[in-house]
C-alpha cells in the first residue's frame, strides 16, 4: 500500500510545481551545523525513506512538547529538548537538510478533537527520487498534552508516512496542494469531518473508504481507541456507531499477539469461532446501552478498543429480536439468574419461556452452574422459586450416561422413569422443605454429585 501512495504522490507532485515551494523561505536561521548529529541519527539507513523515519523517531523519543508555548525554533528546541509544533518541524527540517533530504514545513490548522481547531505545523519530506514525498507529524507522534502535562507516546509510528485520506481528517494545510487528494476539499468540509486519527489504519481499516463515507454525509462511526494497536487487526466489524436491537452483526479479528478479546454489553460475549487464523463472532443486541470490543493481556482488565451505542429499540426492532431468538428478549434477559448460554445448552424453549414470562408464571430463573453435566431438558419448572408441597416434573435426555438426582435440603430423589424409545428420564417430585432444590449430576461412579441447576423452595 505504501508503494501505491508513493507512486500516486510522484505523479501528483511532478505536475504541481513543488520546486518553487521547497525553495521558498520557511525557517528560522540557525547557528548550528547539524551534520554530525543527523548522521548519527540516520546511521545504518539505506535510503531517504529510512532516514526520514529515523529522524521522526528521534524527535518523538527525545523532544517534549513545550507547554509554556515559548520555543519555536530548531536551535532552541535542540538546546532545551522541547518545543511547540513549529520547533519540532524546524528541527526535523534542519536534521533532514544535513543529510541531503528536501523537506517542506507545512502550515495550516489541526483538529485534535471534533470541536476544536488550532494552528499547526507539520512536515512534507521528499524521500524517493526528486519529487516523491510523504506526510509526517512528529509533534503528534511524540505524545499528547493535557493542560500543562505532556505525555509521551510509546513508539507511535502512525504519524509517519500518513495516508492523505487519514491526514485530512485532522490536518488542513493552508496550501491545498498539501492535501494530496485527487479532489481537494474546502474548510467547511474539513470542519465537518470527525477527528479520526491514522491509528485507525493500524487496525486494517481503509482510509479512502471511511473518508468517502464521511463525505457522503451518512457517517455514524463507532469510537475507536489505540488499546489494541499492534495486537490485532480487524477484518470485519459494523462501521455504524449506533447498532439496532434485533440486527445481526459480525466481528472478525486477527490477532498479532496473544490476548483475550470479548464483546461486552451487560454480558461478556467471549465464545469466538476460529477459522483460517481469523476469530469471528456473530452478535445481536438485545437491549439499549453500550457495546465494547475489549482486549486484555496477562489477566488485566478489558481495555476498550471499539465502542458502540445500542439504540432504544422500536417495536419493529423487538419483533426482529423475538423472531431471531426469544431468549434475548428484554423480558427474559432482565430476569434474575438469566444465562442465555446455559439455557441454550439445556435446550430450553425460548418461545415457551417468553410466553411464561409474559403471563406472569415465571418471575425469575433458576441458577445454572458451570458443570460438565450435559443433558437436554424437555420439561422442568421454569420459575426460579418453587412452592413447598407442590409437585414438579423434570424430564431430561442425558447425553453422556451420567447419573442424575434431585436434592431438596438433604432429601434425595433418584428414581427416574426411563422412556425406552427416546432415552429420556422423568421424575415428579414434591419438595417438602423450604430452602433449595437442586438438579445434580454424578459424572463418574464413586464421584460426588455436582450441582447443575438450583431452585429456591418457599
Amino acid at each position: 500500500m505504501k508503494r501505491l501512495w508513493l507512486a500516486a504522490f510522484a505523479l501528483f507532485i511532478a505536475t504541481a510545481g513543488w520546486t518553487q515551494v521547497i525553495d521558498a523561505p520557511q525557517i528560522s536561521p540557525t547557528k548550528y551545523d547539524y551534520t554530525q548529529v543527523a548522521r548519527q541519527i540516520t546511521s545504518g539507513c539505506h535510503n531517504k525513506y529510512e532516514q526520514a523515519k529515523a529522524i521522526y523517531r528521534w524527535l518523538c523519543d527525545n523532544i517534549s512538547y513545550d507547554t509554556s508555548f515559548s520555543i519555536y525554533t530548531a536551535d532552541r528546541c535542540w538546546e532545551q529538548r522541547k518545543g511547540v509544533c513549529q520547533a519540532y518541524s524546524e528541527l526535523f527540517y534542519r536534521l533532514a537538510e544535513a543529510v541531503g533530504m528536501k523537506t517542506v514545513i507545512v502550515r495550516g490548522d489541526a483538529k485534535p478533537s471534533d470541536d476544536h481547531t488550532e494552528g499547526h505545523a507539520w512536515i512534507f519530506a521528499i524521500v524517493e527520487g526528486d519529487n516523491t514525498g510523504i506526510m509526517i507529524d512528529p509533534t503528534w507522534g511524540a505524545g499528547s498534552v493535557d493542560g500543562s502535562e505532556f505525555t509521551r507516546s510509546k513508539n507511535d509510528n502512525s504519524w509517519f508516512h500518513v495516508n492523505p485520506y487519514w491526514m485530512i481528517f485532522t490536518h488542513f494545510p493552508d496550501d491545498e496542494r498539501f492535501q494530496m487528494l485527487p479532489q481537494p476539499i474546502g474548510r467547511t468540509q474539513f470542519e465537518a469531518l470527525p477527528a479520526i486519527k491514522p491509528m485507525w489504519g493500524e487496525y486494517g481499516l481503509d482510509a479512502e473508504e471511511i473518508f468517502n463515507l464521511c463525505m457522503s454525509g451518512n457517517a455514524d462511526l463507532p469510537n475507536i481507541y489505540n488499546s489494541g494497536v499492534g495486537k490485532l487487526r480487524i477484518t470485519e466489524m459494523p462501521m455504524q456507531g449506533t447498532l439496532r436491537v434485533g440486527e445481526r452483526y459480525r466481528f472478525a479479528i486477527q490477532k498479532s499477539e496473544q490476548c483475550v478479546i470479548a464483546l461486552i454489553d451487560n454480558t461478556l460475549h467471549d465464545k469466538w469461532q476460529l477459522q483460517d487464523g481469523t476469530y469471528y463472532i456473530d452478535y445481536t443486541p438485545s437491549s439499549a446501552g453500550n457495546l465494547h470490543l475489549g482486549l486484555k493481556t496477562d489477566g488485566q482488565k478489558y481495555a476498550t478498543i471499539i465502542e458502540y451505542n445500542i439504540a432504544t429499540p422500536t417495536a419493529d426492532d423487538l419483533a426482529k429480536l423475538e423472531a431471531y431468538d426469544p431468549l434475548l428478549m428484554p423480558e427474559v434477559s432482565r430476569l434474575d439468574n438469566f444465562d442465555a448460554e446455559a439455557l441454550r445448552k439445556h435446550g430450553i424453549d425460548g418461545a415457551k419461556l417468553l410466553e411464561a414470562v409474559r403471563n406472569g408464571s415465571v418471575k425469575s430463573l433458576p441458577a445454572f452452574y458451570d458443570t460438565a453435566g450435559d443433558c437436554a431438558i424437555d420439561e422442568m419448572p421454569l420459575n426460579g422459586t418453587l412452592q413447598a408441597g407442590k409437585s414438579y416434573t423434570f424430564t431430561l435426555r442425558p447425553r453422556n450416561g451420567a447419573k442424575w438426582a434431585i436434592i431438596n435440603d438433604g432429601k434425595w430423589y433418584r428414581t427416574w422413569a426411563t422412556d425406552a424409545e427416546t432415552g429420556a428420564i422423568s421424575m415428579t417430585v414434591v419438595p417438602e422443605t423450604p430452602g433449595n432444590l437442586v438438579l445434580a449430576v454424578q459424572l463418574k461412579e464413586g464421584e460426588s454429585y455436582e450441582y447443575c441447576i438450583s431452585f429456591e423452595v418457599k
